[in-house]
């Protein structure tokens, strides 16, 4: 009998180490955890790491694709309007009156002054007829009034320059030689971009056109 208690006695501890044994397999330590868990928190890093990388990377890619349109939309509309300058269907700027002549481009450094009888009806009077365009440096805003005050006209530009030439490409100041004139529009994005170390942070594309009025 004693030595049958001690077989089953052994048997009983055998069981015991076995189960604890078994258990020890199906779950974790406690290192086994800690490094589970610094591999996970290194991935979701990576991972919101490229994340912000590619959001930053989409939003410079739109602004500057607005920066480009802001800047080809102002040379085509002024492109279109300089091509208009001095329309005179009545050839009032050709006939013995003298008080109704008008200039197609007034020369003037800070502003572009366009004229045109675009109704045909001998007057300079209706709206689109005269229009001036004006830079605001202050808030980087072309302006163009035509006659009801200056109304924004294009956001973000930078600069906006004119030059007037005559009919030999020389550069002139005199309105009545005028037969060419050259703008050039610099815009820039909206927001500056804290990896950009030019220009304060604003990314900038420059336009240019020069074209030859075919009214003057």
């Amino acid at each position: 009998m004693p030595f049958l208690s001690k077989r089953i006695l052994r048997r009983n501890s055998e069981m015991v180490m076995s189960r604890g044994h078994i258990t020890s397999r199906e779950g974790f330590t406690l290192v086994e955890m800690v490094v589970a868990l610094a591999l996970s928190l290194v991935t979701v890093g990576a991972v919101y790491s490229l994340y912000v990388s590619e959001l930053r990377a989409q939003n410079v890619r739109e602004d500057m694709l607005e920066m480009q349109q802001q800047a080809r939309v102002v040379i085509d509309v002024v492109g279109r309007e300089l091509l208009m300058a001095g329309f005179d269907p009545r050839g009032v700027n050709n006939d013995v009156d003298l008080s109704n002549d008008f200039l197609g481009i007034t020369y003037d450094p800070g502003r572009l002054i366009i004229k045109a009888d675009l109704n045909g009806n001998g007057l300079i009077a209706d709206a689109n007829e005269s229009i001036t365009f004006v830079y605001d440096i202050k808030t980087y805003t072309l302006r163009r009034n035509t006659g009801g005050g200056n109304q924004p006209f294009g956001e973000n530009i930078e600069s906006f320059l004119v030059e007037y030439f005559d009919q030999k490409g020389n550069p002139t100041v005199d309105s009545t030689s005028i037969q060419q004139v050259k703008i050039t529009v610099t815009a820039r994005t909206e927001k500056p971009d804290t990896q950009f170390s030019k220009n304060s942070g604003y990314r900038t594309v420059t336009l240019h056109s020069r074209l030859t009025p075919r009214n003057l």
